[in-house]
């Protein structure tokens, strides 16, 4: 599964460095947008929405293991899903490239599977359609100044994987995305596999709330002047949203204040505090008391969710 807070955006994506085996936005151009959305959910609740605006529109993730999938005549499994929401291109869908270097690590080839030159005809809007690259039609798209062999043409996978000139080469990185060509174009990707003899990657896109825990500073409080107790909510990972996270309270509210109403949390933040004062008290022997601070389950799953053991703090 690739969360949605997981992708490293493209600003920040660099391949060989911001990983790896991670997945990041890449190719981004004219405002082209590739994210983890729940727009489209398939096995789940989530997908890979990309969007091109104009017919300049670029966008895509894409994964590189450390110790790359292999060569590609060794590669056993290349295959995705694809959805098609608005298009104003026939045919065009959502596409698979595989990336691939010679002995001086160079990458001078890139096999595309394009579904329509596939032979893949007249699916309707928002259908999941199952591609499978490895007994596909592909072509390579990088030309011959970038060292490309025969660029553009079409061939069978199974054809790059008997040539000589194409099945030591190394796979180092698969790619999920669409463009260029259509303007007002929406589609999806899903379940992106890719098995090697050195590494493999089972993508399903997944938008995954960050869990909330609370703990407090203090598990005791005298009842008297200045007796406090800071307690904190944390998720998992920085909010995508800005999150109002309800708290409940329970014991006797005569011998104690705060951390009553709800916490804020700005967008890309993950922590936010209350207080628990102690109200001071003259009255002997009146025992000891139990205060909880609760976090109450997210109004919208898709907000935060909750562990066992993490969600209550007492005092």
């Amino acid at each position: 599964m690739v969360a949605a807070a997981d992708v490293v955006p493209e600003a920040t994506f660099q391949w060989g460095s911001s990983g790896p085996d991670q997945w990041g936005q890449v190719g981004q151009t004219s405002a082209g947008l590739a994210w983890v959305t729940t727009d489209f959910p398939n096995s789940g609740n989530g997908s890979l929405r990309l969007d091109l605006h104009v017919t300049s529109s670029k966008a895509g993730l894409a994964y590189y293991p450390a110790a790359t999938f292999g060569k590609l005549s060794e590669l056993t499994t290349v295959s995705y899903q694809w959805l098609v929401h608005s298009t104003d291109v026939v045919d065009q869908a959502p596409v698979l490239r595989l990336y691939l270097r010679n002995a001086q690590g160079v990458h001078t080839q890139t096999l595309v599977y394009t579904p329509d030159i596939a032979g893949v005809h007249g699916v309707g809007l928002n259908q999941w359609t199952t591609a499978d690259m490895l007994h596909g039609i592909v072509w390579q798209g990088r030309s011959a100044a970038q060292g490309g062999f025969d660029p553009n043409i079409r061939r069978p996978f199974s054809d790059f994987q008997a040539d000589p000139r194409f099945a030591d080469m190394v796979v180092f990185a698969v790619e999920g995305g669409a463009g260029n060509g259509s303007s007002g174009f929406v589609g999806a990707i899903d379940n992106i596999e890719v098995v090697g003899p050195l590494a493999s990657v089972s993508a399903n896109f997944e938008v995954v709330p960050p869990t909330a825990s609370i703990l407090c500073d203090k598990t005791q409080l005298l009842d008297s002047d200045g007796q406090t107790a800071s307690c904190t909510l944390r998720l998992s990972r920085p909010a995508q949203a800005a999150l109002t996270i309800v708290l409940s309270t329970s014991g006797d509210t005569a011998r104690y204040s705060g951390c009553a109403g709800p916490l804020e949390i700005a967008e890309g933040a993950s922590t936010a505090s209350c207080t628990v004062t102690a109200i001071a008290n003259t009255v002997g022997g009146d025992g000891q008391v139990s205060v909880s601070v609760a976090i109450v389950p997210a109004a919208n799953p898709g907000g935060y969710s909750l562990l066992a053991g993490t969600s209550v703090a007492s005092i």
